[in-house]
């Protein structure tokens, strides 16, 4: 065999060891193809009822308001019945929630703490920032949802929560459900 053959073979061998190593580096075992991966500040809950990019956002008043993305994936229309929150010590927080129940559409997005009043919960107080809470849904033709979410400060993320509820500092008038020391219940 000639050299110059030889040193072709040897280059071209080379190349495809140094490729195979350099692309197993980026795998690893933590991997985000093998894995549901989370990029926003909110958690997420999936099953039949689903809750995306669920969090808490500070009003300058010391209230928090409920934002979440909620996906029925039942074939039947459900209705939010309930919202309890519960901070890390395990006490319940007073939520006001709008006066008549919310409807969540067969496979359909409902967003809750946006600009329709019927979808906003407010927590009046007792929500820090950088605490977790955990927040549960209770619907009436499917399984509770609790999901554990951030409280964040709205000042922190300016512009990113524009589109909350109570970024004026007040919470819209519609939301005006009994409030309650334990849970509270729209009628």
């Amino acid at each position: 065999m000639s050299s110059v053959r030889r040193r072709r073979l040897t280059a071209v061998s080379l190349t495809a060891v140094a490729g195979l190593t350099l692309t197993a580096c980026g795998t690893s075992f933590g991997a985000q193809t093998n894995q549901v991966y989370q990029p926003a500040v909110g958690a997420n809950e999936r099953g039949e009822v689903e809750s995306h990019n669920t969090l808490l956002v500070g009003n300058r008043d010391g209230s928090a308001t409920l934002s979440a993305g909620v996906v029925s994936n039942l074939d039947t229309d459900q209705t939010l019945t309930k919202v309890t929150v519960v901070d890390e010590d395990g006490k319940t927080l007073t939520v006001k929630a709008p006066k008549a129940p919310l409807t969540l559409a067969s496979r359909a997005f409902t967003t809750l703490g946006g600009t329709t009043p019927d979808s906003v919960f407010v927590v009046t107080s007792g929500a820090v920032p950088g605490d977790y809470v955990t927040v549960t849904y209770t619907f009436s033709d499917s399984a509770e949802v609790e999901i554990d979410a951030p409280v964040v400060a709205r000042a922190d993320h300016a512009g990113e929560y524009e589109d909350v509820a109570g970024g004026d500092g007040l919470v819209p008038a519609a939301v005006s459900g009994s409030e309650s020391s334990t849970e509270t219940e729209t009628e």
